[in-house]
């Protein structure tokens, strides 16, 4: 498995709004996309550090949606509501494991 990292600097001020674009918007456009495991929006509420992490079946899959322009349209989703340009890193997942049940 693969994870894409995004770190967001957002004004906090327009947190809920983020939350609101990520939930309603992003994650659904993810879960269309080839590959797509799993996404998570973690927000520090004191610093507006926003980090989503989306998880792949492998690293192909999320490369592929970088170069289909999918990824940067969903960056663009946030755009109005950044400090900062958005920090991005791939990692391999090593080791995975949740219990929402």
């Amino acid at each position: 498995m693969y994870a894409r990292v995004t770190t967001f600097y957002i004004d906090l001020s327009k947190r809920k709004e983020a939350i609101d674009i990520y939930e309603n918007s992003i994650i659904p456009a993810a879960e269309n996309q080839e590959g797509f495991r799993s996404a998570c929006f973690l927000v520090n509420k004191n610093a507006g550090k926003f980090i989503s992490i989306t998880m792949w079946d492998n690293m192909e899959y999320a490369v592929a949606n970088q170069k289909s322009g999918y990824y940067q349209s969903q960056i663009d989703k946030l755009a109005h509501l950044q400090v900062v340009v958005p920090d991005i890193e791939g990692l391999e997942v090593a080791a995975h494991k949740h219990n929402f049940d």
